[in-house]
Order: structure tokens, then sequence, then C-alpha cells
């Protein structure tokens, strides 16, 4: 029983530690990005204590039409953000990250 107890708590445990998005899990809006437009915003984020903190953002900044790619780190207090900047804005951006819950303190250069 034990063993049996271990294997889940072990399969559930690995799972949880691989899911952390990386961006490009979308797709739908990868294809209306133009090249010329894109451009790539750092934003200095206050509140994200773990991987979870930065899966929950990367989430909903992928949720807007116009996102490339969006990275995270809790450790760091920051969140990357390519987008095509013809058809996402940096405010609709911060709103996302606020949507998820946390404050966006400023940008990074």
């Amino acid at each position: 029983m034990k063993r049996l107890f271990l294997f889940l708590f072990s399969a559930i445990l690995f799972s949880a530690c691989g899911t952390k998005s990386t961006g490009n899990e979308s797709g739908s809006s990868e294809e209306a990005i133009s090249v010329e437009n894109l451009v790539e915003v750092t934003f200095s984020v206050e509140g994200m204590t773990c991987d979870g903190c930065e899966n929950a953002i990367m989430k909903s900044v992928e949720s807007l039409e116009g996102i490339a790619e969006v990275n995270s780190s809790h450790e760091e207090g920051w969140t990357k953000v390519s987008y095509d900047k013809s058809v996402a804005d940096v405010q609709e951006i911060e709103q996302k990250i606020a949507d998820a819950g946390y404050t966006v303190t400023g940008l990074r250069e």
C-alpha cells in the first residue's frame, strides 16, 4: 500500500512540475503576428512567489491576440512579452497581468 501511495504521489508531482508554459502553445494568434511589428517589453511584476504564479501570468497574457511569446520569473520579478504592436499594446498586457492577480510596477529596459 505504501508503494502504491508513493508511486501515485511521485506521478502527480512529476506531472505538475512539467507544466511550465513556453508561450508557444496557443498557436492560433501566432499566424496573425507580423514580424515587422514584433516588439519585446519586460514588465516588473510584484506578487509572484512560484512557478504557478508564472504560469498564471503567462496563460492570461497569451489569451490576447498578437502575443508571440511570454516568459516570467518569480525569482527576479519580471514578465517578458514579445507581441505584434499593431494588434496588442502595453496597456492591454498590463491589464491581463493585473487580471491574473499581480501588480505591474513598471517597465524594465
